[in-house]
């Protein structure tokens, strides 16, 4: 049972306030606690896009906390409809819905004698900072993957980010349950090359050169340069999310028309 819920809106929405103050009144008349801070939270209940629904996931830090979007956005893969949502929050608050427990990616920056960890739950993306294509080398644990590969970018991204960012720079759709890591190159000058799906259990080194900003899940960004270190590798946390009774395909159709 959930007693206690953070609501996460985007402000930019026009019309959320008034969205927001219906869904806290049904949340009150189920009982439910409204937190003022996502800490003690058992459920993240966010509203908006996939972008709200992002900022709801690095706002966990407890590993029992569920997150669950409604989706007042444009695509919202990962998101409840709108519509039926009273119905849908009793089912949510009961415990009568559909979880899934998904891999996390750490991020280690080593730069100038300091390291920076952040996680994402989609992807992180390497991209050149101006407007030169820039030199990546990726490598595994045991071997080199791609040597000097000139690109715009790099994307490594977890199955559930394989219908996010990876998505859109042609990488493979892989079903969220599966443990891999995904290594797609973005606008890569050759003709050469196709995206890697790699074991979870592998630890990616990057390199770049000349400089490059690494974004994590399009919410937080690092500089990086030529002297700097990457690794990515699966994280030992894992979150929750809640999700409606659709299956990945049937999702994949309602929302990019996969197999049109």
């Amino acid at each position: 049972m959930i007693k206690k819920v953070f609501v996460l809106s985007n402000p930019k929405i026009k019309g959320i306030e008034k969205e927001r103050a219906k869904i806290e009144g049904m949340l009150k008349n189920y009982g439910v606690s409204l937190e003022k801070t996502p800490d003690n939270a058992d459920l993240i209940l966010t509203m908006g896009g996939d972008g709200t629904f992002l900022k709801g996931i690095h706002l966990t830090n407890n590993p029992r906390t569920f997150v669950c979007g409604i989706k007042y956005g444009k695509v919202g893969f990962l998101t409840y409809s709108v519509q039926n949502i009273e119905e849908n929050l009793k089912k949510i608050l009961t415990g009568k819905v559909k979880t899934s427990k998904r891999i996390l990616l750490e991020v280690i920056v080593k730069k100038e004698g300091k390291t920076i960890r952040e996680f994402c739950f989609n992807e992180m993306v390497v991209f050149r900072k101006g407007v030169r294509i820039i030199d990546v080398t990726v490598s595994s644990q045991k071997e080199e993957i791609f040597g000097k590969l000139r690109c715009d970018g790099l994307i490594v991204s977890t199955p559930t980010g394989s219908t996010a960012h990876s998505f859109s720079a042609a990488g493979p759709v892989v079903s969220p349950d599966t443990e891999c890591l995904l290594i797609v190159p973005v606008a890569p000058h050759s003709l050469c090359w196709r995206p890697v799906v790699v074991s979870s259990k592998e630890q990616v080194a990057v390199k770049v050169s000349p400089e490059a900003l690494i974004v994590i899940d399009g919410q937080r960004e690092i500089e990086i340069g030529a002297s700097d270190n990457v690794i990515v590798k699966k994280s030992t946390k894992k979150v929750n999310i809640i999700m409606d009774d659709d299956g990945f395909f049937d999702r994949l159709k309602s929302k990019f028309h996969w197999g049109s």
